[in-house]
């Protein structure tokens, strides 16, 4: 077996076996699964190289047999949570479309096209769940077009969009009167369209239907979650590079969105009224949280900040390991304290998981355990809410008695499926994201570096990492993409099979190996150079700080003369391969410039050690990337003006 395949199969082996067994299992259970685990996806990789594309002439009756399979559990998604799937946010955005008094804590547009335009028809939020359902079964309908028209046949194309629409987390999310829904449907959307345009070799976007499908999938990440302006712009950027004849398009249809939507529509709706940073803190309370729940030391300010946060009592009291939330809205002022204590809390965390590396590993896996752990629970929604004014969202009469009914008949199966080996088939939020590994190891394998091919992946990876840095792993809804995105993403991955082998030794070569004077290619060589040297740099100084008790100034400079040693001798070979006759003279200048490099980096040190009072060795990482951009552009204009 090759060392990539092996390799890679290990890791998802690992990632797998750590979401079945994380805080269950003792280390020999654990790798007696793992093993077990590796062996059966040997043999389902070896089976995976042996399929073939099996697209044909479509039919349109076919599409009757794709609707009522769709619209089946949409139906049973409406009894069961009728007049909709109510959540708190679904009231706080229905309270604005009746009063008519907009923020952007909620996305606006989100408001707007599935509350407000809904309710001109019909003042109820019956209106908001029939158009919800409306939109997921179109959305849904071309997918199975997608899959017909490209890869499976019809049998194939029904038992696949089977398994979607009858996972209970679908039925259950398709009704849920939320912005995470349309935002993971559009994510979808956004994905089906990357996958053509990647197909097409761009050629795709020449087709008048093509662009306005592509500018309304991206228009929904963009406009209905506030993250969603990451995947957005990443993608945007990424098909500018990618496509130079489409470049024209693109860059209108970007700087246009951003003009109207941030610009003019923007300030009339006054956008910027958010949760501002606190929101961004999810994560990093939630493990400072256990930090502190887990007898890890904090001084007075420190205990004071806390207590300006949310009451010091509650940071025991309500603590929760999966969600910072439960202590967060004991408190009124959290919002505002945080917004005005950023840099002081980052500074706290960072201080802490640097100093507690053990707890900050396990605090995150518990922080982010929804978007990798396999199991998934299935939360019950809270549908019977008071009304406002003439406009009742609860339920009345016989239709909560049938209602009720239906509701009870999901819960019951929803438990068989998530709490069985029978979830396996319709894949739970761990599922997922595993599968999603999946498809871009099964790209990595047949495409290698043909960076376009990585293209679909982009939003929802971007997604998920945003997730995982900024929210509290127990929202659930957040990662409702990956279940929607896994699909496509698994299918693309099974069935492009383009193989790339013979340029692997030849891109390679040019990247890291063919003498070059290519600025960016060394740059990107540096990096790797600079990396392996900020370790050696990094490390001795640790070790001669920590082990060898010597005073942290004069641990700086030891530690920097090796780490520039290294630099010097990985340059020689990989960067800067000119070749100069007088190495000594070429060798003085080269540590002249790492001198220079060296007071820098002592300065720095100084300063946000002595002065700014910051952890030492978050000073050394701040100082070493500084001293890294100097040390290159230093040297590469040296040897630019030898040669």
């Amino acid at each position: 077996m090759k060392k990539l395949e092996f390799i890679m199969i290990t890791i998802l082996s690992l990632i797998f076996t750590i979401g079945i067994t994380f805080g269950r299992m003792e280390l020999v259970s654990f790798l007696i699964i793992f093993s077990l685990i590796e062996i059966i996806f040997n043999l389902i990789f070896k089976k995976i190289n042996t399929l073939k594309s099996q697209e044909g002439k479509i039919k349109k009756k076919e599409f009757l047999i794709y609707s009522i399979i769709i619209l089946i559990p949409l139906i049973i998604a409406f009894l069961a949570y009728y007049p909709g799937g109510v959540i708190y946010d679904t009231i706080t955005e229905w309270m604005e479309v009746q009063t008519n008094n907009y923020n952007n804590w909620h996305p606006i547009f989100h408001i707007l096209i599935f509350f407000k335009l809904p309710s001109l028809i019909y003042n109820n939020i019956i209106a908001s769940s029939i158009f919800q359902l409306l939109v997921t079964y179109l959305v849904i309908l071309y997918f199975s077009y997608f899959l017909r028209k490209n890869y499976l046949n019809f049998k194939k194309t029904s038992f696949i969009l089977s398994l979607l629409v009858l996972n209970p987390i679908f039925i259950k999310y398709s009704v849920t009167l939320q912005k995470d829904t349309p935002y993971s449907l559009f994510m979808m959307l956004l994905t089906l369209v990357l996958i053509n345009i990647v197909k097409s070799n761009g050629k795709s976007l020449e087709k008048s239907k093509e662009k306005i499908l592509f500018l309304i999938s991206i228009l929904g990440v963009f406009l209905f979650r506030h993250n969603g302006l990451v995947p957005f712009i990443f993608t945007f950027i990424l098909l500018i590079i990618f496509y130079p004849k489409l470049r024209k398009f693109l860059t209108i249809s970007l700087v246009s969105i951003l003009v109207v939507f941030y610009g003019l529509v923007g300030s009339f709706f006054n956008l910027n009224t958010t949760g501002g940073k606190s929101e961004m803190l999810g994560v990093v309370l939630g493990q400072v949280s256990y930090y502190y729940n887990n007898d890890v030391k904090f001084n007075d300010d420190e205990i004071k900040l806390l207590d300006e946060l949310v009451p010091i009592a509650n940071w025991k009291d309500k603590y929760d390991p999966r969600n910072f939330n439960s202590i967060k809205w004991t408190s009124g002022s959290f919002n505002r304290v945080a917004n005005d204590n950023f840099f002081k809390i980052i500074g706290m965390w960072i201080n802490k998981s640097v100093q507690n590396p053990k707890e900050f590993l396990i605090s995150y896996l518990h922080m982010t355990s929804p978007i990798w752990e396999i199991k998934a629970k299935l939360s019950d929604v809270d549908y019977d809410m008071e009304s406002s004014g003439e406009t009742s969202i609860s339920k009345k009469g016989d239709m909560k008695k049938i209602s009720d009914n239906v509701y009870q008949k999901l819960v019951n199966y929803n438990n068989i499926v998530t709490y069985s080996p029978i979830r396996l088939l319709f894949i739970n939020f761990g599922d997922a994201f595993f599968l999603i590994i999946v498809s871009i190891y099964l790209i990595i394998k047949k495409s290698r570096l043909n960076l376009k091919r990585y293209l679909p992946f982009i939003p929802t990876v971007l997604n998920t990492l945003v997730i995982m840095v900024l929210i509290t792993g127990e929202e659930y809804r957040f990662v409702y993409s990956n279940i929607l995105c896994c699909y496509p993403l698994l299918i693309y991955g099974l069935y492009e099979n383009n193989d790339f082998k013979s340029k692997v030794k030849e891109i390679f070569k040019k990247m890291f190996i063919n003498k070059t004077d290519n600025s960016l290619i060394q740059f990107l060589r540096y990096f790797f150079v600079g990396g392996a040297a900020a370790v050696v740099n990094i490390g001795m100084l640790y070790i001669f700080t920590e082990v060898f008790h010597i005073y942290y100034v004069i641990s700086n400079i030891l530690s920097f003369t090796l780490g520039l040693i290294v630099n010097y001798l990985l340059s020689k070979k990989l960067v800067f391969q000119d070749n100069v006759v007088d190495k000594r003279k070429e060798f003085i200048i080269y540590a002249l410039i790492g001198v220079l490099g060296l007071g820098l980096d002592t300065l720095l040190v100084l300063i946000l050690s002595d002065k700014l009072k910051i952890y030492y060795m978050l000073s050394k990482i701040i100082s070493t990337i500084i001293v890294f951009v100097w040390n290159f552009l230093a040297r590469k204009i040296f040897y630019k003006i030898i040669k």
